[in-house]
């Protein structure tokens, strides 16, 4: 009988892994290196991501959830720290290497986009715009 258990055990337990959440921290710094704060995301058996940001000081500033939805789509809600909706953003993918995403406050008012193109090396160059369509800023990874 103990080795039934022990057996069955070690069976389940692959499949107790694939059901656990996955788990990433991220930390900001600033230009001269110091840190500005983190950001947790957990992501479960889903799809769904949960992220919470943090101060230097270890703070909660804010959350975000994101969902995917049909045809690909992921769906974000941001909250401050007391659980109000800040705003929303909706990421689509396009042909092969481009995203856009398009941002909306907590009225539900578009408030400006971005599109990130990444080449065939990895790298990936994201352009920022406003409401209306002008650019603010860009920015790359390696």
């Amino acid at each position: 009988m103990k080795r039934f258990v022990i057996i069955t055990l070690l069976a389940l337990s692959p499949l107790a892994t694939f059901a656990q959440s996955n788990k990433t921290v991220e930390t900001q710094k600033d230009r001269y290196g110091h840190i500005t704060g983190t950001a947790t995301t957990t992501t479960d058996s889903r799809g769904n991501q949960k992220t919470v940001y943090k101060d230097q000081y270890g703070h909660i500033t804010g959350t975000s959830e994101a969902r995917p939805t049909f045809g690909g789509r992921v769906q974000t809600t941001y909250k401050d720290r007391y659980g109000h909706i800040t705003g929303s953003s909706e990421t689509r993918s396009s042909y092969g290497s481009r995203t856009t995403t398009t941002y909306k406050d907590r009225y539900g008012h578009i408030t400006g986009s971005s599109e990130t193109r990444t080449n065939n090396f990895g790298k990936a160059t994201t352009t920022y715009k406003d409401k209306y369509g002008h650019i603010q800023g860009t920015s790359n990874t390696h």
